[in-house]
């Protein structure tokens, strides 16, 4: 196994940012939800009134597009809280280079450095424009 290249001050510091971060998604998504249904209900009223159907779906749609974009992140902070502790915790899933400090420490549950980051985006621009 290889020696942890993330100090254990660190390691403490991604870990105190995952957990707010966790903190912040969960509160998020118990606003969501929570007003959810007063909040539906009166909407649904007011677009019965004004006839827009698709105004209604649209806003459903948007609303549901936050919540799955929460979830999503909410998903990859816990499975970095996971491996926060891993020796391999910070090192890039593609090359296994070290990702750098300052990246982690904006986003911690990161799986990539930059340049693999850069080459994933780009193959996959390749792709969507060759499928239009």
């Amino acid at each position: 196994m290889s020696k942890h290249h993330l100090t254990s001050g660190q390691q403490a510091l991604l870990e105190a940012a995952l957990k707010l971060r966790q903190q912040s998604l969960e509160q998020e998504l118990s606003n969501q939800l929570g007003t959810q249904g007063r909040v539906e209900h009166a909407r649904e009223e007011l677009l019965q009134v004004v006839d827009g159907e698709q105004a209604h779906q649209a806003d459903r749609e948007v609303d549901l597009a936050r919540s799955d974009q929460a979830l999503e992140s909410l998903r990859q902070v816990n499975e970095a809280l996971q491996r926060v502790h891993d020796p391999e915790f910070g090192l890039c899933g593609d090359c296994g280079a070290a990702i750098a400090f300052d990246r982690l420490k904006l986003n911690p549950a990161v799986l990539r450095c930059i340049d693999c980051q850069s080459k994933q985006e780009q193959s996959h621009g390749m792709a969507r424009s060759h499928s239009l």
